[in-house]
């Protein structure tokens, strides 16, 4: 449950759905991609209804709150090996640091819950026109759950390349051995059933929250999908995929339902204190409940296992795994200067750390050289809704896609297009980079704006640079590097920046970089797959 600006509560069933649908449905399996339901009969006999339709919808959403998506690992552990922060456990292993292998539990974790959410998505299509209903709604479930079907396949093709594809659920024990699709047809895929849930979906308008999938969050995405299907590993078609990933982002543009929220920090705020903004938040993870015995809890930890460093229970516990690199705090402009004082970085990245003595916590601002002492401060708990404030848990909700990164999405395939940047280039990154100086996004600044008269590489840089910044720590940079095919030197150029700016106390930044090889730019298809599925085919190279 979450409290909405206009005081209204929307219940979302995922607690529900935990106790229906997991005891209805149960999905035991054996494998990772062997989704077995263990209660074919109780299956056959649901969907007689459209509440239990829902229900089921429900728990297809209810995927990308788990743990090993975006409850945790998706903006932690697979997020943190990149030239924007670092972390700070230097004891873990994992993908964090670079230091894994194909039995790693968190990769097989996240492929498991992935498939899981397919399957789910599935058996969802495969009893769409069972209950009697309204067909408006109908085919609104139906565009959900085409699309979330989708993106688990587009976090699947985008972290491990050719992977299964099941276009139907799992209701056979023999059906439990398939090989990989080429991650081509794989993309295919997911553009056709995205573009049909287009078609099929509410506008955010409708929904007024930012929990459910609206028809400018699909275009949103595809513009996302489009943009990694025209880059690195491909070597074809990039030309007609820019195109299209240029048409999504017009689609959502000139919808004009979304613009910039004026204050950069109160998006992140809003996320903390429940409030929702389409404009520009416009699909986010939504977690709620204290994860200690709250009915229907969804909880995250977003804000606990990053945010500032804090040991307040009221205020809220950081443990501040995620610390920020030098290369993305000097990459801001110079704050020196009022005049020329970009506020993201000291949103983005703590400037003070959170002193606790005798039970009074205190801001301690760090000194201008003080860089890899500061941490993620994007979603800090001081913001955090609510007066029981858990330890290990938050109600803090994650940002999926933003308005500004579909500008940053358009100004990038205008630039592809083009062979050049555009007019229409250019409006899109100044009104981000205004919008960072605060001030009005459709006035030309000289402080704010960058240069005219650029070429396709400059411009194209100056998009690269302005990503880096506007959407550090939101789970987007690695697969950015990995498409611009700069992933691996990118890394490499890190570990010698980090042993020249670094102290002895912090040389740890560049652990990830120092064991970063050319396999990471993909995971390793878990090591229980391959040996459990005979039809799997190769290891990804390297592996």
């Amino acid at each position: 449950m979450k409290k909405l600006r206009n005081n209204k509560f929307v219940f979302e069933s995922v607690g529900k759905i935990g106790l229906l649908f997991m005891s209805i449905l149960f999905f035991g399996c054996n494998k990772f991609t062997d989704l077995q339901p263990q209660n074919v009969t109780a299956k056959s006999n649901y969907f007689s209804s459209a509440t239990e339709l829902s229900d089921a919808l429900t728990g297809v959403y209810g995927i990308l709150a788990s743990t090993n998506v975006y409850g945790d690992v998706m903006w932690n552990a697979y997020s943190a090996a990149t030239d924007e922060s670092y972390y700070t456990n230097t004891n873990a292993t994992g993908p964090q640091l670079m230091n894994f292998t194909s039995s790693d539990p968190t990769i097989a974790s996240t492929w498991t819950q992935l498939y899981s959410g397919i399957n789910r998505a599935n058996i969802v299509l495969e009893n769409i026109n069972r209950p009697v209903m309204d067909s408006t709604a109908r085919s609104v479930i139906k565009g959900q759950a085409l699309f979330l079907r989708a993106y688990y396949y587009f976090l699947l093709v985008s972290n491990w390349g050719d992977v299964p594809m099941r276009l139907n659920s799992t209701s056979s024990p023999d059906s439990v051995s398939f090989p990989r699709t080429d991650a081509k047809i794989v993309y295919n895929q997911i553009v056709n059933d995205m573009t049909l849930a287009d078609s099929l979906v509410q506008t955010a308008t409708y929904y007024g929250f930012g929990g459910r999938v609206s028809k400018t969050t699909v275009e949103g995405i595809l513009a996302r999908v489009c943009l990694y299907r025209a880059g690195f590993p491909f070597t074809d078609d990039h030309s007609t995929w820019f195109a299209q990933s240029l048409f999504w982002s017009n689609k959502v543009i000139n919808s004009s339902i979304h613009s910039l929220n004026p204050s950069y920090s109160q998006i992140f705020i809003n996320h903390c204190q429940g409030i929702y903004d389409i404009k520009e938040s416009m699909w986010e993870v939504e977690f709620y409940g204290t994860g200690n015995g709250n009915p229907y809890p969804q909880t995250g930890a977003v804000g606990v296992l990053n945010g500032i460093y804090c040991t307040d229970l009221i205020l809220g516990v950081s443990f501040a795994r995620i610390s920020t690199q030098a290369k993305l705090f000097n990459s801001f402009v110079d704050n020196t200067s009022l005049t020329s004082r970009d506020t993201r970085r000291d949103w983005a990245i703590a400037p003070y750390s959170l002193k606790t003595t005798n039970g009074v916590t205190t801001r301690v601002p760090w000194n201008i050289n003080s860089i890899y002492n500061r941490n993620d401060a994007k979603w800090r708990r001081e913001y955090e809704a609510g007066n029981n404030k858990q330890k290990n848990y938050s109600i803090i909700n994650f940002p999926l896609l933003r308005f500004a990164d579909v500008l940053l999405m358009k100004a990038e395939a205008e630039n592809e297009v083009n062979n050049g940047p555009t007019s229409a280039a250019y409006t899109c990154i100044n009104q981000i980079r205004r919008r960072a100086f605060g001030f009005p996004l459709n006035t030309a600044n000289a402080v704010s704006d960058i240069p005219a008269g650029l070429d396709y590489t400059s411009f194209q840089q100056k998009v690269y640079e302005e990503r880096f910044r506007e959407l550090c720590f939101e789970a987007l940079r690695r697969n950015d590097l990995i498409r611009w095919g700069i992933y691996i030197p990118t890394m490499k150029a890190l570990a010698n920046l980090v042993s020249t700016t670094a102290s002895a106390g912090f040389q740890s930044a560049a652990l990830a970089a120092n064991n970063i090889q050319q396999k990471n730019v993909l995971f390793p298809i878990p090591i229980n797959e391959m040996s459990l599925n005979p039809a799997i085919g190769q290891q990804n190279v390297g592996w």
